[in-house]
């Protein structure tokens, strides 16, 4: 894929809202090769995996694309270490996976306001139909949120993995309305780590909805890694290739 430049109105629809989509990020080929080689992980057992980066190497140099990178330092005017993954399968008619309540990210990475970031690679169309991902444009401002603990993911006796909705739950602030986008295969959402979020299980009877969640970290602050999604450190390997911050930030691309 061609090198892709932020210009100065996604910035701004950021600063102000929280998270950014950009269309037609990655190719039908490149979405392909990651649904096949989740298929090739889970082997049928479809819920949501954590670490998936650890599983593959695909999903490890996806973490770390140059593209993914390069958008991700200009945004944030920093440069972006990769800490964690999480992929969800969410199949149509699955119970194991319940969707997600509203919620910050930062609730689980406790990182310093503003250096927590997720960004997500849609690998189905989705929209209100199969639960697309809902957000509250603005909370973001609002800094850390109370919310109530909760197990996301349990080992029962049995060996068997049990999940529940994604998430700690977060009460919505008064005057944010929430916004459901919509999204095709390959698209690029990047989610500030204070945006208010969350989806609804997918209800479609005929339709997946999979996506990769991606996280990263500003260079040098601190985060929790969380005793089963692991978060850590992962080298970028572009140390012959930074990109200049803000440089090329005259091209125009959509906002949705």
């Amino acid at each position: 894929m061609e090198k892709r430049d932020l210009s100065n109105g996604d910035r701004n629809f950021y600063k102000e809202n929280g998270y950014l989509h950009i269309p037609k990020f990655f190719d039908e080929d490149y979405c392909k090769k990651l649904m096949d080689e989740a298929e090739r992980v889970a082997a049928g057992d479809y819920r949501f995996y954590l670490t998936m980066h650890k599983e593959s190497e695909l999903f490890l140099e996806t973490l770390r694309h140059p593209a993914i990178l390069r958008v991700l330092d200009q945004l944030q005017s920093a440069r972006m270490i990769p800490i964690g993954s999480v992929y969800f399968f969410c199949k149509p008619g699955n119970k194991r996976e319940q969707g997600s309540v509203w919620h910050q990210d930062n609730y689980a990475a406790k990182a310093p306001e503003g250096s927590y970031f997720v960004c997500a690679i849609a690998l189905d169309d989705a929209d209100i139909d199969n639960g697309s991902l809902i957000v509250f444009p603005g909370t973001h401002k609002l800094g850390n949120l109370p919310s109530q603990p909760k197990k996301n993911i349990e080992r029962l006796e049995s060996g068997e993995i049990k999940v529940y909705p994604v998430g700690n739950p977060t009460e919505v602030p008064e005057g944010y309305e929430q916004k459901q986008l919509t999204y095709k295969r390959g698209d690029l959402i990047l989610i500030h780590g204070l945006l208010l979020h969350g989806a609804f299980p997918n209800l479609s009877k005929d339709r997946w909805r999979r996506k990769l969640y991606m996280h990263y970290i500003k260079d040098g602050d601190p985060f929790w890694p969380g005793w089963n999604a692991r978060r850590s450190l992962i080298d970028r390997g572009d140390f012959n290739d930074a990109t200049p911050l803000g440089s090329d930030l005259t091209k125009e691309s959509a906002i949705v």
